[in-house]
């Protein structure tokens, strides 16, 4: 995954996990809803200054919003009841791909022990 997709997307899950709307973010960073909104598509991105003063706005270090997670669903559905409402359309749909993937491989393998390795 890109950085900035990366960033966009920790940014908004902290945000979230913080309970914190995209007004009240813009407003503790002294800046425009409309700026964090463009962040937040992947339109804008902030400057390092930015970046840091969101990480303290999120009470996070500014690394953290630069972690790509690889096993992040497992981990955020433990840290954050609203996971599904930090996910793209496309994280959704590769979300469900693997969830249908691991059913029908566990589903194999319960139908067909014999098939094991």
């Amino acid at each position: 995954m890109e950085m900035m997709k990366v960033f966009v997307y920790n940014m908004k899950k902290y945000r979230k996990k913080r309970q914190l709307s995209q007004m009240r973010l813009a407003e503790m960073l002294n800046t425009s809803t409309s700026y964090i909104g463009e962040i937040e598509i992947n339109n804008k991105v902030p400057s390092m200054e930015m970046v840091e003063r969101i990480a303290k706005a999120l009470d996070v270090e500014p690394f953290r919003l630069f972690v790509d997670d690889k096993n992040r669903i497992i981990d955020d559905i433990h840290l954050d009841d609203n996971y599904l409402e930090c996910l793209t359309t496309i994280e959704r749909q590769e979300l469900t791909e693997r969830i249908i993937a691991a059913i029908s491989n566990n589903l194999e393998q319960i139908l067909h022990p014999e098939l094991k390795d």
